[in-house]
């Protein structure tokens, strides 16, 4: 696992001091070793976490006959049977490393070789030759890729670091702005930077030397649901499962697991003690407050498996660890539960280089309350239009109109609005423009807030029917909440996390399936449910979901307080794009026990974030 920075230019327009400063940004990302290559103008450098082929995989890799260089971050599951292939097609190695099976697959399949490749993974591979780069992401986007063009030059990193320290690349997007506030995240294409974008999952670039952007091609997508397939049984389930897991622990390094106590870690955990000759090492966190600690639970399932368990507090994250955490984030991330993801991780580091999580499992298999909510088709208000319209006339917004409000929408407008954190609603704290200075409204186009999510959901179908709304997940919330949180906050503690729910062989099995296939009779999961019972804890199955997070209104009110004042006053005189008198209220409700963190936890995070990074939004004079 590793980062890396390709500047790809024919004249200096960044030059080597730059390039090195902007590589030094990613080095938690691949502690282990630093290396670089140059030729003219270009730059390839690359730092890494040594996972697999410990004394020979090292980076910038160049190909047998010299003419290909690659940059790779990730792991190739299938490396050893297309490591056949290929020597069955001529191919000569040097190294034991899955990087010099994507080179050389590379130089005999072309663009083809991202169809063949099963794993995670993000990377760039220059031609010498032709001074022509070619990079892909994998399907689902568990590894970053980001770029920007600019004078006929292409540069191209894993993550947005590098470009918050080249000073012409750091100006804000105001779009991305509402995007976090509406979502908690930024969905790509767009970056927190204008001008710098994410290779969204699923894509591979072309671009030339000159051109003044790479030619992106969509290589692989969600599938729609497939009428006629069979619904695979315990065992069928139980071989996917296992295989998967057997896969992704090759490692020349120790390996673990993240245990929550839920059911998918907790059937990880059983399938990796059948692939382990020691017990296998498992990590939870537990919280002392907010009724939230599951860490019994994970215990419970630790003792079923004889695992190593080892256990978290997660009050250590005091208000100095906190900003400092936010501020080294590539881009502004609002899902709270980063911060124990990356307490967790710093501490599973210090046992393992590598650890299984069961990411995916919700999104994949159907774990969620909320996709039930597409099924749903309650009745609004009488004269609930004539009721909206006058809301929307209000000149202030009274506390508790938004549960009225609400009421007056149809079916498919309360998952715009349950689904959004902030937006175009007349309504207090779901009101966009009451959160934004009024100068900014306009540049931030508030009004398409739910057009990056409408735009996944629309590929397949109209309605946002629970179908609907598990496949637009894959390429939303997933990709860009779940698989964004786990990468940064591990990498951050130069750790690496496999998701075997996300093995291609877990994918193309299930994916296909109908919604109805996998939540059955309002049962969540029902495909793992047979499983869960036969080798799991009651405890573990037998309960309400719960998602791992943070008691977030306690600690906004008591112990990151101080963090969120500093903040703020920092914001106020130096960041005019929120309306402070506004935030100061959410403050003072939140400081005395009202129930709204997640309102206030949104532009505190981004107000932190451009604190680290001394960025401001635009000028608007």
């Amino acid at each position: 696992m590793c980062g890396f920075v390709g500047v790809l230019q024919d004249t200096p327009l960044v030059g080597v001091g730059d390039a090195r400063r902007a590589l030094d940004a990613l080095a938690h990302r691949g502690p282990d070793a630093t290396a670089e290559w140059c030729e003219n103008h270009v730059f390839l450098g690359h730092c890494r976490l040594s996972i697999i082929d410990l004394a020979t995989g090292a980076q910038p890799m160049h190909s047998v006959d010299g003419r290909y260089v690659v940059l790779f971050n990730g792991e190739i599951y299938n490396f050893m049977e297309l490591r056949a292939a290929l020597v069955r097609g001529g191919a000569q190695f040097r190294t034991e490393s899955d990087t010099e099976v994507l080179l050389e697959g590379y130089r005999q399949w072309g663009a083809g070789i991202v169809e063949r490749l099963q794993g995670m993974f993000a990377f760039v591979i220059w031609d010498r030759l032709r001074e022509a780069a070619f990079g892909a992401r994998d399907r689902l986007g568990i590894k970053p890729l980001t770029w920007a063009a600019r004078g006929g030059s292409l540069i191209v990193a894993s993550t947005l670091e590098p470009f918050t320290a080249l000073p012409e690349y750091a100006a804000i997007d105001m779009v991305a702005v509402r995007d976090i506030m509406a979502f908690d995240y930024i969905p790509a294409p767009r970056t927190i930077l204008s001008g710098v974008r994410k290779l969204e999952p699923g894509r591979w670039f072309e671009w030339r030397m000159g051109e003044a952007a790479p030619a992106i091609v969509r290589y692989w997508q969600p599938p729609q649901a497939t009428e006629g397939l069979s619904v695979p049984d315990e065992a069928e389930m139980e071989r996917l499962l296992e295989g998967a897991v057997e896969r992704q622990m090759v490692s020349d390094v120790p390996i673990g697991a993240f245990l929550s106590g839920g059911i998918d870690s907790s059937l990880l955990v059983a399938m990796m003690t059948r692939h382990s000759d020691r017990p296998v090492r498992t990590f939870s966190v537990k919280f002392a407050e907010g009724g939230v600690d599951e860490s019994p639970i994970a215990e419970l399932v630790a003792r079923r498996f004889r695992a190593d368990h080892t256990v978290l507090s997660a009050e250590d994250v005091g208000p100095e660890e906190l900003l400092e955490l936010l501020g080294r984030l590539d881009e502004p991330f609002c899902d709270p539960s980063a911060i124990p993801t990356y307490s967790l991780s710093k501490m599973t580091r210090r046992h393992v280089k590598v650890a299984l999580s069961g990411d995916g499992g919700d999104e994949v298999f159907g774990g969620y309350p909320k996709y039930l909510q597409g099924e749903q088709n309650r009745g609004s208000l009488p004269f609930a239009s004539l009721l909206k319209d006058s809301l929307q006339a209000l000149p202030w917004r009274p506390r508790g109109v938004g549960r009225v409000f609400w009421r007056t929408l149809s079916s498919q407008d309360r998952i715009r609005y349950d689904w959004s954190r902030y937006g175009d609603f007349p309504v207090f704290r779901k009101d966009m423009r009451q959160l934004v200075s009024t100068a900014y409204c306009d540049l931030m186009e508030v009004d398409g807030y739910f057009e990056p999510w409408e735009r996944q959901a629309r590929c397949y179908g109209e309605r946002f029917d629970t179908d609907v709304l598990m496949r637009a997940d894959l390429g939303t919330y997933l990709s860009e909440n779940c698989l964004v949180k786990t990468d940064r906050a591990s990498m951050l503690a130069s750790l690496e996390v496999r998701v075997p729910f996300l093995d291609e062989t877990i994918l193309d099995r299930i994916l296909p399936l109908r919604a109805d296939q996998k939540i059955v009779d309002g049962q969540l999961k029902a495909l793992l449910m047979p499983l869960a019972r036969r080798l799991l804890p009651r405890e573990v199955w037998d309960r309400p979901k719960h998602g791992f997070t943070v008691p977030l209104e306690l600690r906004l009110a008591g112990a990151w307080r101080p963090a969120v004042e500093a903040v703020l006053d920092w914001g106020e005189s130096n960041f005019p794009l929120f309306d402070y008198r506004y935030l100061r209220r959410l403050d003072a409700i939140s400081a005395s026990g009202g129930q709204i963190g997640r309102d206030l936890w949104n532009p505190f995070v981004l107000i932190a974030w451009a604190r680290a990074h001394f960025l401001q939004p635009p000028n608007i004079g």
